[in-house]
């Protein structure tokens, strides 16, 4: 009898709010979520995807207006096999390299990718933007040696890439690329510079450098010091803050300075330094009366015994191209 009491009370209670002024229209609830939740929902997504979606618009608009000269080049790159170098790429410039590879098909808006020679990577490439390079070829009158597109199909085991598709890109045009990529420094003492007169390369350690990054900029004042505004394994960028011409040693272009470049390497949590000739290339002034410097590493120094040997660099110096190529990762 006891459960039979229970069974009518809880049937009771369940008629209770299937009636009357406190009754929950689950429905109508759930109808009133979607209606805010589905808008929200989707201006997330078209916000998240929106590089892909005005590249798709574009590249719609691109093919009906130039179809016969895209298929010119996309033919030319399959048919010769021209060799493709991949790197990421983003509003900050060019990124990491992620392989060599040929256009082996273009089918459907794709280009399939016959890889050569791949970098094992952690990052998630699908749907990212890539730029190609290659050896700049000409066609109707114009030279063309990139492309920038979005990363359509990938598989990967591990750090390694298996397969890799590419979007067919908006056009295809042609980039002054520099041989070493130059890093813009984000945070101020990420690269840390000493600088001496290059005539003192023979004894620069015994001394006081002539000019140096500080740690804490806004304790410094108007006090003399470096900023490095981008860094390759080829040269620097750097300005001269509140110079004090007294203090300075020779600046023209052509004249050396003796450099202690360290850079800091987030996944150590250290510094690691390197010390070169840095050849002037290129003066500019900068705000408020900064002197710009544009530099070339030309030698780099090696400690033999009490003494520094100086090493003629070509091009790069590769020790720091493999630094920092690894702090990009």
């Amino acid at each position: 009898m006891n459960f039979y009491a229970q069974l009518d009370y809880l049937r009771g209670v369940q008629r209770s709010f299937e009636s009357g002024p406190g009754r929950i229209d689950i429905l109508s609830v759930f109808t009133k979520i979607l209606t805010f939740a589905l808008p929200v929902i989707f201006i997330m997504a078209v916000w998240y995807y929106r590089h892909i979606i005005g590249f798709t618009f574009l590249r719609f608009f691109a093919r009906l207006l130039s179809p016969r000269s895209r298929r010119v080049v996309e033919n030319y790159l399959v048919s010769k096999g021209i060799m493709l170098d991949v790197y990421t790429y983003s509003s900050n410039g060019v990124g990491k390299r992620i392989c060599n590879a040929r256009v082996s098909s273009v089918e459907g808006g794709k280009m399939a990718l016959q890889l050569v020679n791949v970098s094992p990577t952690a990052l998630k490439l699908l749907n990212k933007r890539v730029i190609c390079f290659s050896k700049p070829f000409a066609y109707s009158g114009r030279r063309i040696n990139a492309f920038v597109t979005f990363v359509a199909h990938m598989v990967k085991r591990g750090s390694v890439i298996k397969e890799m598709s590419l979007s067919t890109p908006i056009r295809y045009r042609f980039v002054i690329r520099r041989k070493q990529d130059r890093q813009r420094i984000a945070r101020e003492g990420a690269v840390r510079v000493k600088a001496w007169d290059g005539r003192k390369r023979k004894t620069f350690w015994m001394i006081r450098p002539v000019m140096q990054t500080v740690n804490n900029p806004a304790r410094y004042g108007k006090k003399m010091r470096l900023s490095v505004e981008n860094i390759s394994s080829g040269g620097m960028r750097i300005l001269i803050l509140h110079p004090n011409k007294q203090h300075l040693p020779p600046l023209a272009k052509g004249n050396q300075l003796v450099l202690r470049v360290s850079v800091w390497n987030p996944k150590t949590k250290k510094f690691s330094y390197f010390n070169v000739i840095g050849t002037i290339r290129s003066k500019f002034k900068g705000k408020g009366g900064a002197i710009g410097l544009g530099i070339q590493f030309t030698a780099e120094g090696e400690k033999v015994g009490g003494n520094y040997l100086w090493k003629t660099v070509q091009g790069e110096m590769k020790a720091l191209a493999q630094f920092l190529e690894k702090t990009k990762e």
